[in-house]
């Protein structure tokens, strides 16, 4: 493996937060469909739990449940850390089993925002509809998947609301996951990679839902971690004998966290616990089926890292039979906004209106997904906020993170033609409109090929 690393920045540091339920253990199987092969049946039970959860004031109810992913706090999800792909299936597992007991037999269904409706057509049109046929009154009534109220005090929304982007974004997605798919070899390297997309399509759905604190209260936000897991699922079958039991991570205070036997908090389960779909009791029903690091060249002194050439990479430090080559950003600073990132290679005046299609120099896309407004009192969102040796309190839940690209295809097409790499970032908002300073920051760019 070799790295060539771009510096930009002094480093950054941050942290990761950490109620209950028990590790199940079950011989029934029940599977989730596809929301769009639902029959009408199958959907109205699945409006009729929404309803009745939605009605729960305690915390057996939506409400609740939807503020463990983020706020009020204290924030829960976890985001930019190897946990990410774990940490969300107990979480469905967890609203999945609440609609059972509201309506017995309903399942979760999964949005494939992958397929080439979804490209077509956007987000499907249960989740869409203002009203509905509810064949029980036989009236037409408010859909209750199309949005929800927020209740919390000092919520900044009283309900969710999306604003959804240009519709070439989701057939970016697609191949994105494509390539997540095939390339990664790890589980840490997976999730990484599963993470950009999945951040690309709350972005792209945008409202509420492409900001973190308030994306889990629309209910398209299940339909859409849904298929997140169902792709974990697949790559999990793909790879079984991949199993992260000696796979671990630091956590922003430094300590040494074991994947395999990490608490999944609040759900008082670990990933060993929750790796088997088969042990949570479903299945997905589809109808388809180290080298040394190189200093490169610095950035630019420009006030802002995009829209400008921030480093040139030497590709002659390369070997010439490498299998992979994945473009990394170190360090990145959590924005306040959903945006894209659109990565050009050897293309300095690429910008907003550059074709991505067709295009040998477009490496592919980067997708961030917002935090919102700090909720917490003056330095609650800092992540360098210094926390001493035996200081217990969390750090801030934005801390920084590394974002991933497969950049193989466009490496491998200069890397006989050139000898340098010059690195363009053009950050878009899912309409397709450039944004010229975006709220985010990183310190380093570098190139990892294998």
């Amino acid at each position: 493996m070799a790295t060539i690393l771009a510096r930009i920045n002094p480093s950054m540091k941050g942290a990761m937060l950490m109620m209950a339920a028990t590790a199940p253990t079950t011989d029934t199987v029940q599977y989730r469909k596809n929301i769009r092969n639902l029959t009408a049946d199958e959907l109205a039970a699945l409006r009729e739990a929404f309803v009745k959860l939605y009605e729960i004031n305690d915390d057996r109810g939506y409400q609740s449940i939807a503020g463990i992913h983020g706020l009020p706090l204290p924030i829960y999800c976890a985001h930019g850390n190897p946990l990410f792909t774990v940490w969300h299936r107990p979480y469905l597992y967890w609203l999945e089993k609440a609609l059972q007991d509201q309506v017995p037999g309903v399942t979760i269904p999964y949005w494939d925002w992958t397929d080439q409706i979804s490209q077509q057509e956007g987000m499907p049109t249960a989740y869409t509809e203002p009203t509905w046929r509810n064949p029980q009154t036989g009236q037409q009534e408010p859909n209750p998947l199309l949005k929800a109220d927020i209740k919390f005090q000092g919520s900044a929304f009283s309900e969710t609301n999306r604003d959804p982007g240009s519709p070439g974004v989701p057939r970016q997605l697609a191949d994105l996951v494509r390539s997540t798919q095939q390339m990664s070899t790890t589980y840490s390297r997976y999730s990484a990679a599963l993470e950009n997309p999945h951040n690309g399509l709350h972005g792209w759905v945008g409202g509420t839902m492409g900001l973190v604190p308030y994306s889990s209260y629309d209910p398209i936000f299940w339909a859409h971690h849904c298929n997140v897991d169902r792709l974990f699922a697949q790559w999990q079958a793909s790879h079984p004998n991949i199993i992260p039991v000696n796979e671990t991570f630091r956590d922003q205070n430094g300590r040494v966290i074991e994947i395999w036997t990490a608490v999944l908090r609040p759900f008082n389960m670990t990933t060993k616990d929750i790796w088997n779909t088969r042990d949570l009791g479903y299945e997905y029903l589809t109808a388809e089926v180290s080298a040394p690091r190189l200093e490169a060249a610095t950035t630019t002194t420009a006030p802002s890292k995009f829209n400008v050439p921030v480093a040139n990479l030497p590709l002659s430090q390369l070997e010439r039979d490498f299998e992979t080559a994945e473009l990394q950003l170190h360090n990145v600073k959590h924005s306040k906004n959903s945006f894209e990132i659109r990565v050009f290679l050897n293309q300095p005046d690429a910008n907003a209106n550059t074709p991505i299609e067709g295009n040998d120099h477009f490496a592919g896309s980067m997708f961030l997904f917002g935090h919102g407004e700090c909720a917490g009192d003056a330095g609650h969102c800092d992540p360098q906020v210094h926390r001493g040796k035996f200081d217990l309190r969390p750090l801030s839940h934005v801390a920084p993170f590394t974002l991933f690209l497969d950049a193989t295809n466009g490496i491998k097409k200069m890397v006989d033609n050139t000898d340098e790499v010059t690195v363009k970032l053009v950050a878009v908002d899912f309409k397709g409109n450039q944004i010229d300073r975006p709220e985010t920051d990183f310190d380093a760019i570098a190139l990892v090929t294998k």
